[in-house]
């Protein structure tokens, strides 16, 4: 529904639970996925009066880590907050977070299509409990339930400035987010797991009666800027910009009927691909954010960053430019190989040992055409990166045909053969069939009178299943080229 009357205007919230053993400010154990409630639990992650917080060395490390792939300035204070609000999953009745000095600021990341989206903050905080609503079978009365496993999970928060401009641009910042997260080994970043959650703050404005200027959208003139919307409860990437969707064609439906757009917070329901009320937006001044007195501030030296920096690997970027400009990959298949550490690390080891008898760049396109296509349809990054190098080897000596050697991959696998014994089988059997290759011919011409017809009748495509014929006589292990030639031959007499 958008048209040329309104600009969109997108900021993101996004919360990522960090990869440490223990919480935040107590050493319970963060594995609380799938566990029994309210077991991973003690004083300090309860909020039990006298229980004191110490911070997770390893968890600020980790958010200092996001910030410097990330392009941000580091504080070197780190300063905490305590961040008041009334919630059952918030046992001690404040969070412990960060408000005017986060870890890391003025920050951004640059996205495939030029757009660069820049980060106001990056802050650590304290995850909350996880609450689950239900309804009494027989009575119909409602209540509630709350596992604290959750609560004192370690949390980075990333926000950005109000730049973003479409609702596709914000799924790209986010998938960039969980691409970094997951290559430095910060998070997993599983949204199913809860392990990452997105939250857009979207507005509408008028065309050409607003400006954005030092990270603000600000009026030109009289104009009275449209209240902003965020939105939770979003539980995948492509619900990003689903949920935008929605929500900027909701807000341009209710200017055009002439209401006024209420700042508000409201859910994303999957299920009916729709945003839903949830509360009025609270504003700073309601969280009553005052020092948390319990945390001293926590010097960040410059040896410290530099060391913390170290842990910077070739991110996707960086690794998608590499493979275009120096080993000539198509941009498709260095975006696809690029797209998980998993996939990026297969493809380099595989690029490594074809390397061993073709160049580099030869290597790399092997390594790419049989890694989009072979490895991928059969869904197995655990194939031996020798015993497939020795099947691209075969293949390209001409010993089997890529059909051949696909299938040949697929059965070793399945029978748990050793492909190399496989080869040499296939070798000897070759050497046998190649000196009656002649014979084979013949036998194949003789059975198949109508075709020979054909084929000399003009019918020249009828050569295709000659070929086919003799191919399969000989178990895939001729070359087909030298075939067409020798059947040419043979019916041209």
């Amino acid at each position: 529904m958008l048209n040329d009357k309104y600009d969109v205007i997108i900021g993101l919230e996004i919360h990522v639970q960090t990869n440490t053993k223990s919480k935040m400010f107590c050493n319970c154990p963060t594995g609380y996925f799938q566990k029994e409630p309210n077991t991973h639990v003690c004083p300090v992650c309860l909020g039990l009066p006298g229980a004191l917080p110490l911070p997770n060395k390893r968890a600020i490390e980790l958010c200092i880590l996001m910030g410097l792939a990330t392009n941000c300035d580091i504080d070197n204070e780190i300063r905490f907050d305590r961040k008041h609000y009334f919630y059952p999953d918030l046992p001690k009745g404040y969070q412990i977070s960060q408000y005017k000095r986060p870890i890391c600021s003025d920050g951004y990341v640059d996205l495939n299509n030029d757009v660069r989206v820049e980060i106001e903050r990056i802050h650590q905080e304290e995850d909350v409990a996880k609450s689950t609503h239900h309804t009494e079978s027989g009575t119909g009365k409602e209540y509630s339930l709350i596992d604290y496993n959750k609560s004192g999970v370690p949390l980075i928060e990333i926000v950005t400035k109000p730049c973003i401009r479409s609702a596709k641009d914000a799924k790209d910042f986010a998938t960039k987010i969980r691409q970094i997260a997951r290559y430095l080994g910060i998070s997993d970043a599983d949204m199913e797991k809860g392990q990452m959650r997105c939250e857009p703050n979207i507005s509408v404005q008028e065309k050409r009666k607003w400006e954005y200027k030092n990270g603000m959208i600000l009026p030109i003139g009289n104009y009275k800027l449209n209240a902003k919307v965020e939105v939770k409860n979003i539980g995948s990437i492509t619900a990003v910009e689903k949920s935008i969707e929605y929500e900027v064609n909701r807000l341009i439906e209710e200017l055009e009927q002439g209401k006024e757009i209420v700042q508000q917070t409201r859910g994303w329901n999957a299920d009916k691909d729709v945003t839903e009320f949830q509360r009025s937006k609270e504003t700073a001044d309601d969280y009553r954010y005052m020092p948390e007195p319990d945390i001293p501030v926590i010097e960040v030296s410059e040896e410290d960053i530099a060391r913390i920096g170290e842990g910077i690997i070739e991110l996707p970027d960086e690794k998608i430019d590499r493979y275009i400009n120096t080993w000539g990959i198509s941009e498709y298949a260095a975006q696809v190989i690029s797209s998980t550490v998993e996939t990026s690390e297969y493809f380099e080891k595989l690029q490594k040992e074809l390397s061993t008898k073709l160049n580099e760049k030869d290597a790399a396109i092997e390594a790419s055409n049989w890694l989009m296509g072979t490895v991928y349809a059969i869904g197995n990054l655990d194939i031996d990166i020798k015993d497939l190098s020795i099947l691209i080897f075969a293949f390209k000596e001409g010993l089997l045909t890529k059909s051949s050697a696909e299938e040949l991959l697929k059965e070793c696998i399945e029978d748990n053969r050793d492909i190399s014994d496989a080869l040499d089988k296939i070798k000897s059997e070759k050497e046998d069939l190649q000196g009656n290759i002649d014979n084979i011919i013949d036998e194949v011409i003789s059975n198949n009178p109508k075709a020979v017809s054909d084929y000399q009748g003009g019918k020249e495509a009828t050569m295709g299943f000659l070929v086919g014929q003799v191919m399969q006589a000989t178990k895939g292990t001729s070359n087909p080229n030298d075939v067409r030639d020798i059947l040419i031959k043979k019916l041209k007499k």
